[in-house]
């Protein structure tokens, strides 16, 4: 993969990564599930996907719509999801939306959720501003204005459910509810590795 694709993390990005190794280390040993070991490798650029230890349920959620009104996460079930965290501020993120915007077009219409969250705190304008630049016509796109979806700072005093280990960052949902892993970066979606965790998810 070229350097233009390579994902450059912030200060925010490397202190979330710090964090992700703290939890780790505070959660201590889990045992097993013998479905991970069927999980397909999903790698791209320098990043990997990886398991979330021990594995949980998604729960009620609310998400803001880009457009107005809001959304259930937990009404998405029955289908894979992919929550997609990302940023106007991300120049990453500007590589991996449109992208996942193609595929969600065509190759997975109808097969998976996908939720493009952003992160922002600048309001709906510039969000919007953002999305009409990058042309974005099928992604369906929310708003986090108040930290309760993901969080990145140590103490997680929103209590939210999705740590950001990086920007972007896409959590992996299987049909029947079960937070599976993720994978920071700008991920290639379009890739035999992509589709193969997606089928994974749908049998899960």
């Amino acid at each position: 993969m070229n350097s233009s694709r390579r994902v450059m993390l912030s200060r925010r990005d490397c202190l979330s990564s710090v964090l992700a190794g703290s939890a780790a280390m505070i959660a201590g040993p889990t045992i097993a599930d013998p479905r991970e070991e069927a999980v397909p490798i999903f790698e791209s650029g320098r990043y990997q996907f990886t398991l979330v230890r021990p594995r949980q349920e998604l729960r009620s959620l609310r998400l803001f719509r880009l457009e107005g009104g809001t959304l259930d996460l937990e009404t998405l079930r029955g289908k894979p999801i992919l929550l997609n965290f990302w940023a106007t501020w991300c120049a990453a993120c500007r590589m991996e939306l449109p992208s996942l915007d193609r595929q969600y077009r065509s190759a997975w219409r109808g097969k998976l959720h996908v939720a493009a969250i952003s992160e922002d705190r600048g309001g709906r304008d510039a969000v919007t501003r953002f999305v009409k630049s990058l042309e974005l016509s099928a992604l369906p796109i929310f708003l986090d204005p108040n930290g309760y979806v993901a969080y990145s700072d140590s103490d997680n005093r929103t209590s939210a459910p999705f740590g950001l280990y990086g920007m972007p960052i896409t959590y992996a949902i299987s049909s029947s509810g079960l937070i599976i892993g993720y994978i920071p970066g700008d991920a290639d979606w379009s890739s035999a590795a992509a589709n193969d965790l997606i089928s994974y998810l749908h049998n899960t």
